[in-house]
C-alpha cells in the first residue's frame, strides 16, 4: 500500500494509562496523570510507545480537563498546558521528531457522546479559547474530537479560531451511521465546511492573507464498521468529495476497540472464543483501517482501548 501520504493517529491515552497503572483519583479519569507530577513520566512513556509503534500523530492528554469533570478555569489552563508540554517532551525524545505532529485535544466540555448535554454557548467558546491558548506553544494542530453534533463542532472551531492554528474536527457516530445527535454525516460535513469557510471570510484583512483553518474531518470514538460507512458516504457523494478537495480537507478515522455487540465483534467471537483483545482482534481492526484508506482516508489510528500494539499492526499493514 502507498504509505507516504498516510498518517497514523494515536489517541487512546486514557485506557493506555489505566493499563499502566494510573489510579482514577477522585474520578478525574486520565486527568489524574496531569494533576500529580508523579505520573508525568507515565504520560511521556505512553506517547513514546505509540510513536515507537509507528504513530506519526499523537494527541495531548487533556481530554478530561474540562468543566464537566469539575476543573475551574485556572486548573484547565494549568493542566492543559502540562498536557501539551508532556506531548512535546515525548516528541523531543523521538529519533524522527521532524515527522511527528502533536494534536491539541479540544474535547466535549460536559459529557462525551451526549449531544443533549452541552455547555452554554458563550462559556463554551471561552473555555475552548482557554484550552487552545494553553496548548498553543506545544501543538501543531487543534483536534476537536468526539464531537456529537454539528453545533458542538462549530463551537470548538469558533472558540480557537482567533489563535489562527489549523483545526481538525472529529465526529462521534451512532450505530445507524449518523452523528450521535442523529444528524446525517453528509449534511454535517457540508455544513461544517460552509461554516468554517464563512468564518474565515468574516475575519479582518485582505482575502489573500486568510487561510482556511479547517484541515481535516475525522470520525472517532465509534465502532470501526460505523466509521467505514461514514467514510464511504463521503467518497460516494461527488459534491462533498469536491468540497473536500477544493478546501484541501483531509478525512480519516480513529475508532474504538471492537465491541462484542458490534457486527465485527460478533463475527470474531463466533470464529474464536476470546478473540477480542487478541492478535485476531488487532488484525481485524487493522483491516478496517485499510478499508478507510481505500475509501479515501489519509489519517487512520485508534481511540479507546487501541493500544500501541494495534498501532503497530496498522503501521505494518500500511507498509506492505
Amino acid at each position: 500500500m502507498e504509505s507516504k501520504n498516510i498518517d497514523i493517529l494515536a489517541a487512546g491515552n486514557m485506557h493506555e494509562l489505566f493499563r499502566r497503572g494510573l489510579p482514577n483519583d477522585r474520578n478525574m479519569l486520565s486527568a489524574s496523570a496531569l494533576v500529580s507530577p508523579a505520573h508525568y513520566q507515565m504520560v511521556i512513556k505512553a506517547h513514546e510507545d505509540f510513536l515507537k509503534a509507528g504513530a506519526t500523530m499523537i494527541v495531548t492528554n487533556n481530554y478530561y480537563v474540562t468543566p464537566g469533570v469539575g476543573f475551574n478555569p485556572d486548573e484547565i489552563r494549568e493542566y492543559s498546558q502540562t498536557a501539551g508540554q508532556l506531548a512535546a517532551d515525548a516528541r523531543g525524545r523521538s529519533n524522527r521528531k521532524e515527522d511527528i505532529k502533536i494534536f491539541g485535544s479540544l474535547p466535549p466540555l460536559m459529557h462525551s457522546l451526549r449531544s443533549d448535554r452541552t455547555i452554554e454557548r458563550q462559556k463554551g467558546l471561552d473555555t475552548y479559547l482557554l484550552i487552545g491558548e494553553a496548548l498553543l506553544p506545544s501543538v501543531d494542530v487543534f483536534l476537536a474530537e468526539t464531537m456529537s453534533s454539528l453545533a458542538e463542532a462549530k463551537m470548538a472551531f469558533e472558540g480557537v479560531q482567533p489563535l489562527q492554528k489549523p483545526v481538525m474536527v472529529s465526529y462521534a457516530l451512532n450505530s445507524t451511521g449518523q452523528l450521535r445527535s442523529g444528524e446525517e454525516v453528509l449534511d454535517s460535513v457540508r455544513s461544517l465546511i460552509e461554516f468554517c469557510t464563512t468564518r474565515i471570510e468574516l475575519l479582518p484583512g485582505e482575502p489573500e492573507g486568510k487561510n482556511n483553518l479547517l484541515c481535516g474531518i475525522l470520525f472517532n470514538c465509534s465502532q470501526p464498521e460505523d466509521i467505514a460507512k461514514a467514510i464511504k458516504q463521503l467518497k460516494e457523494d461527488e459534491d462533498v468529495t469536491n468540497l473536500l478537495k477544493k478546501h484541501e480537507i483531509r478525512i480519516g478515522g480513529y475508532g474504538d476497540h471492537i465491541s462484542p455487540m458490534s457486527k465485527a465483534g460478533v463475527m470474531e467471537e463466533s470464529l474464536v472464543s476470546g478473540a477480542l483483545q487478541s492478535v485476531m482482534d488487532m488484525e481485524v481492526y487493522s483491516k478496517f483501517a485499510m478499508r478507510w484508506i481505500e475509501d479515501g482516508a489519509s489519517i487512520v489510528g485508534g481511540c479507546c482501548n487501541i493500544a500501541p500494539e494495534y498501532i503497530q499492526h496498522i503501521a505494518e499493514d500500511i507498509s506492505k
